[in-house]
């Protein structure tokens, strides 16, 4: 899997929390995302039909992961900022080699401390 733009978001240790906790999505690492979402973390996933919402780690890690299962064959981050205990981030995920099915996505997060060492909630928007 290749993953660009993290490089990017270095000029903040939580621009790079969330630039890391992208790659670990688009990369299905359920052990790095149990390590960043909250016991208690609540996570929306707002779609064309609705928005779907999971809440406690177990129940959003498996809906982030189902996210992750499309298989992307690359990704790229065009930013990660932060602003106190609010975090976005957005991008692309390319789904063929070919360039040809490229989805967008937009994350926004909250930190559930200043000291940005995990979310206590998180939107997802996918296209």
């Amino acid at each position: 899997m290749n993953f660009t733009g993290t490089e990017s978001c270095g000029n903040s240790p939580k621009n790079m929390f969330v630039a890391r906790f992208e790659e670990n999505l688009i990369n299905g690492d359920r052990q790095a995302l149990a390590e960043v979402v909250d016991e208690d973390c609540i996570l929306q996933i707002v779609g064309g039909g609705g928005v779907e919402t999971s809440t406690g780690r177990d129940e959003v890690i498996d809906a982030l992961l189902r996210i992750a299962d499309s298989k992307p064959v690359a990704g790229h981050l065009d930013a990660a900022i932060t602003h106190g205990k609010a975090a976005a981030a957005w991008g692309q995920w390319e789904h063929s080699s070919d360039g040809e099915d490229i989805r967008y996505f937009s994350h926004t997060l909250w930190f559930r401390n200043n000291k940005a060492t995990g979310f206590a909630q998180i939107r997802v928007f996918h296209a």
